[in-house]
């Protein structure tokens, strides 16, 4: 479906008379069931529980009542019948993992499903129990999933037609191989078998072609070809010799190819160019797209509708839109006329006024008469009112609420709970996280992977599909390839994806070929750790050599502030003596002890000095005479 449109996807019943539409509603994937017969009064909505996503609708077209095959993302079908509202059985596959497609086959009157890795399961609708199933690449080498299913007739044999990016005809009752017929680049989304021929179309992701078999030969038949988008689906009817196929392209309008099944082209020869031998190349004839009148138009998707699902009935082509991002509406257009003729013009607008969704006509689309909603649930803006920013803070007198005082009177008894409540909670972007990865949308997985709080990394990956986790881990390894810069910034969702899921990642086949990119960029930085530790150690040697010399630097420094003055000193008086040849220059003295000796010794001589001789005394006598 298209990014602009909340549906899953949406299909008409085999006889035309019921629509089913898948829709994402808040948390839960919804289904919805019309009739397309305005005498009839069904009309049923079913929500599927919140761990239930949808990936597929087909139905059950047996003779007693139509039932509506749901495919679910864990390994689930469930049978739904609109006319009960209510699941009437399950069917349970061994592998838990996506379901691919579901096919009714009314030659076998049996229920074929395919998923994801590859398995295929035949059912016995009637009881609801599993009748055979195999793995397709146990007897085809390199079929790592298989995207549709279908049956055909084949030597007056029901064969099984499984498209991958290649198709394989298939005896299952055998388990042999058939043919394999040349696919897509992308992988098929399209597998429509042409009623009662050997013929069938197949379109594929991002790809503008539709591609034309027979089961009679190998190579392509015939090549349609999209002017300006790819195609998302396709359908084929037959009325009074004439065929039609109908595209609808991304762009939500409808692609025209006239007598798609004839062996001469409606395309005129100038328009015509050279291809391979055996094989035509088509070119759309018709284009058709919805549009508001021209004074209802406020917005571009007012001008250009998205065009959901399609069938052919009869002479007519049968088409729905969403009116309130929520209502399915259908209607009808003629591709032939009464003279047998196409009446489709080349470029064709149909003009959709707005409708006037009364309250009366709320019970039609499971609302409440006594809730009408007035407003568009696609186009719900705020657009009057008070802002809150400008109102003055008036003052009222403070008083104890009642929430205060009960958190006063539980303060002594807090609960048991909280803390396991506190641990379960969180901001999570896992919706918009899967949304972005499902329509490749680049700008809105930016806008997820710009988040850098780890509680809410941790929280998203834990509530993201694992499947989807495979799809997320290209993406990053292409950001890490184009910006090395951005590692460090994604390596917090590199880290949450291998732990949370990294049990299911390594359980997938074909894992080397999947995340070969991201084995690539790990690589190239688990080479250049050597050498970063090698330059780690080199700075912590130099480091520690830095830090060994200041320690040495001030020890020094201490040693000569606790010595104080220096051991040698220079005595003025000594030098002095020396001059005066007081003191023999060759004299030896030990240190300040010789030379306070000396200095005593010259004391005594000197008092020797001041003491007269006997013999220079007159009148001296040894006699002391007393008077």
């Amino acid at each position: 479906m298209s990014l602009n449109s909340p549906i899953i996807c949406s299909r008409f019943d085999p006889t035309n008379s019921y629509l089913a539409t898948g829709l994402i509603a808040l948390d839960t994937h919804q289904i919805k069931v019309q009739s397309l017969n305005p005498a009839a009064t069904l009309n049923t909505s079913f929500n599927l529980d919140k761990s239930q996503k949808l990936t597929k609708l087909t139905w059950i077209n047996s003779d007693t009542v139509q039932l509506l095959a749901v495919c679910l993302t864990k390994g689930t079908i469930l049978v739904y019948s609109p006319q009960t509202n209510s699941i009437i059985a399950e069917l349970t596959t061994s592998n838990n993992v996506s379901i691919s497609d579901f096919h009714y086959s009314k030659h076998s009157n049996t229920g074929w499903s395919s998923d994801i890795e590859g398995n295929v399961y035949e059912w016995n609708m009637n009881s609801y129990e599993l009748i055979q199933q195999f793995k397709l690449g146990d007897f085809i080498d390199g079929v790592d999933s298989i995207n549709r299913i279908s049956t055909i007739i084949y030597q007056g044999k029901v064969q099984l037609l499984l498209a991958s990016h290649a198709i394989y005809l298939f005896d299952f009752a055998n388990k042999t191989l058939q043919k394999t017929f040349p696919g897509h680049i992308q992988p098929v989304n399209s597998l429509v078998v042409v009623p009662d021929s050997e013929l069938f179309l197949t379109s594929a992701q991002n790809d503008r072609f539709i591609n034309l078999y027979s089961t009679e030969k190998i190579t392509t038949k015939a090549v349609f070809v999209s002017p300006s988008a790819s195609v998302l689906d396709i359908s084929i009817g037959i009325s009074n010799g004439k065929s039609v196929l109908v595209a609808i392209n991304e762009n939500g309008n409808l692609e025209i190819f006239q007598d798609p099944l004839s062996e001469t082209p409606t395309t005129p020869k100038k328009k015509k160019r050279k291809q391979q031998a055996g094989v035509t190349s088509r070119s759309t004839n018709s284009t058709i797209k919805i549009s508001r009148p021209e004074v209802e138009i406020k917005s571009p998707q007012d001008s250009n509708l998205i065009i959901n699902s399609i069938s052919i009935n009869d002479n007519s082509i049968l088409y729905t839109w969403l009116e309130n991002s929520t209502v399915p509406f259908v209607d009808s257009i003629p591709w032939i006329d009464e003279t047998g003729e196409f009446s489709i013009q080349p470029t064709t607008t149909i003009v959709k006024p707005r409708p006037d969704l009364k309250s009366t006509q709320h019970t039609m689309y499971g609302h409440d008469i006594a809730s009408a909603k007035l407003y568009s649930e696609g186009h719900a803006i705020v657009s009057d009112g008070t802002n809150i920013r400008d109102l003055e803070e008036e003052e009222e007198p403070e008083q104890e609420s009642l929430a205060e005082k009960l958190d006063r009177l539980s303060v002594e008894k807090p609960k048991p709970t909280k803390k396991k409540l506190d641990t379960t909670t969180g901001t999570s972007l896992a919706i918009i996280l899967a949304q972005s990865l499902k329509n490749n949308d680049h700008s809105l997985l930016e806008t997820v992977l710009s988040n850098h709080d780890p509680t809410i990394i941790q929280n998203t990956i834990t509530r993201l599909n694992p499947y989807l986790a495979v799809d997320l881990l290209d993406r990053l390894s292409e950001r890490i390839q184009r910006q090395s810069s951005r590692f460090d910034q994604l390596n917090y969702w590199l880290k949450w994806i291998l732990v949370i899921h990294g049990a299911v990642i390594a359980s997938l086949p074909n894992l080397n070929g999947k995340l070969s990119s991201l084995h690539s960029v790990l690589i190239k930085k688990a080479d250049t750790m050597s050498r970063l530790l090698e330059l780690q150690g080199r700075l912590n040697m130099l480091y520690e050599q830095n830090e060994l010399k200041r320690e040495l630097l001030d020890e020094e420094a201490v040693d000569v502030e606790q010595a104080g003055e220096s051991d040698v000193e220079y005595i003025e008086e000594l030098d002095d003596a020396q001059v005066n040849g007081e003191i023999d220059e060759e004299m030896e003295f030990e240190g300040e002890d010789d030379y306070i000796e000396s200095d005593e010794e010259q004391e005594e001589e000197s008092d020797d000095e001041d003491i007269p001789l006997a013999a220079t005394l007159e009148n001296y006598s040894d006699l002391e005479i007393d008077e």
